[in-house]
């Protein structure tokens, strides 16, 4: 299948581009994300494009217009430098079901390939639809993390989710 999407690296100039597309996720799909709109709309373009450098992001364009994105991010610690965390996954409602998640995913995944060995993420336990996208592109449910976000509505368990990148030889401890 042939996309209509333009999936491409987002870097600091996409800033507003970025900053668009994230407080669209925050206010339209507020459940799904552990920030909120009322804490990110205050925030500077800069503090955006700095997150740009910071983390690798992706975002699908249709027509000119950022209609979604996706990120990853290395964990920095020095005994876990071999894993990313999958991040910010978003489609404006009237752009999903058509690839563009999936665009998104395979770029995060091509992208982390070769600079990192897994890839982790974690999803609200009621989003079937992304739970089923990830599944598809090889990601594997390792845990449930109860009342992983608590909003005024109650707590939102996460399903935990891993893809491998790279078979690990295992150590002689391990």
């Amino acid at each position: 299948m042939i996309s209509r999407f333009e999936i491409r690296h987002l870097g600091p100039a996409d800033a507003g581009d970025y900053r668009a597309i994230r407080l669209a996720a925050l206010q339209g799909d507020a459940a799904a994300f552990g920030s909120t709109y009322a804490a990110e709309v205050g925030r500077s373009l800069s503090e955006f494009a700095q997150r740009l450098e910071t983390s690798t992001v992706f975002g699908a364009y249709a027509d000119g217009r950022i209609v979604g994105m996706a990120g990853f991010k290395p964990y920095e610690g020095a005994r876990e430098r071999h894993k990313a965390f999958v991040w910010g996954t978003y489609v404006r409602p009237e752009e999903r079901r058509h690839g563009a998640a999936r665009g998104l995913m395979e770029a995060v995944v091509d992208a982390a390939r070769g600079a990192v060995e897994q890839l982790t993420l974690a999803v609200v336990s009621d989003n079937t639809a992304a739970v089923a996208l990830y599944r598809g592109l090889g990601f594997e449910v390792y845990g449930t993390e109860p009342r992983a976000l608590k909003s005024n509505d109650g707590y939102t368990d996460e399903i935990l989710m891993v893809r491998f990148l790279l078979i690990a030889r295992r150590t002689a401890a391990g």
